[in-house]
């Protein structure tokens, strides 16, 4: 299969469009690279008339892509801390309850437990959306008694890779292409119920997940090219 055929392939399963739910308690924000995760995060804060809204994230990985997009890089300032500031541009007034130490999805879940209102039992988790299965995986091995959705409103499509264009209407963009790379292959590697993944078999981090073969056999294309990847 030719480069882009095999990205859509693993795109169509690893951002699967999920429903919006009917009833939300709270939005945990997750740290990531793309400023439109925070304005979602702002309008459906609003949307649902919620009152707290969490943040969960330091300085890790995506916070120097987060400080290019935002034009920011001398900044010094967390994933939290500047994702807040967004929020406040979308018009929400209401609590915003910062983490500004965790560094990866693990200790995003567990912060923001710690951080949320006893009374959350509907979660809506915004994140990265080539990260955002496995962070919904990650709260629900970490977070009892809650039912957590992860917001993907579209599914990703790519019409191009250099630079990175996708099909139909979607916000939540902004990854440099070796970046996006890196994420998403990095994700497959974490997803796979294998010795070296999060699942049962590996780090038991997450619970098991079947990955379709036709999948698989994208991946594996994709890992065979000499793609340039980027942290």
């Amino acid at each position: 299969m030719d480069e882009l055929t095999a990205f859509n392939r693993c795109l169509d399963w690893l951002t699967q469009a999920v429903a919006q739910p009917t009833r939300v308690d709270g939005v945990v924000l997750c740290g990531n690279s793309l400023p439109a995760t925070a304005i979602a995060a702002g309008q459906l804060a609003q949307q649902y008339q919620l009152p707290t809204v969490i943040i969960a994230g330091g300085v890790g990985h995506a916070t120097k892509y987060l400080r290019h997009n935002l034009d920011q890089p001398a900044s010094h300032a967390s994933e939290a801390a500047l994702m807040a500031t967004l929020i406040r541009q979308t018009g929400y007034t209401g609590e915003l309850r910062l983490d500004e130490t965790s560094t990866n999805t693990g200790s995003n879940a567990t912060h923001a437990r710690d951080l949320a209102p006893a009374n959350w039992r509907h979660v809506l988790l915004i994140q990265d959306p080539l990260l955002a299965r496995r962070t919904e995986l990650t709260f629900a091995a970490n977070w009892d008694g809650v039912d957590f959705t992860r917001y993907l409103p579209t599914t990703l499509q790519l019409s191009q890779l250099e630079p990175l264009r996708f099909k139909g209407e979607t916000t939540l963009t902004g990854w440099q292409p070796a970046y996006f790379t890196e994420l998403l292959l990095g994700e497959f590697q974490r997803l796979a119920d294998t010795p070296t993944g999060y699942g049962p078999r590996g780090q038991g981090f997450i619970a098991h997940v079947d990955i379709p073969e036709d999948v698989l056999a994208a991946v594996a294309d994709l890992q065979s090219r000499a793609l340039r990847r980027q942290r």
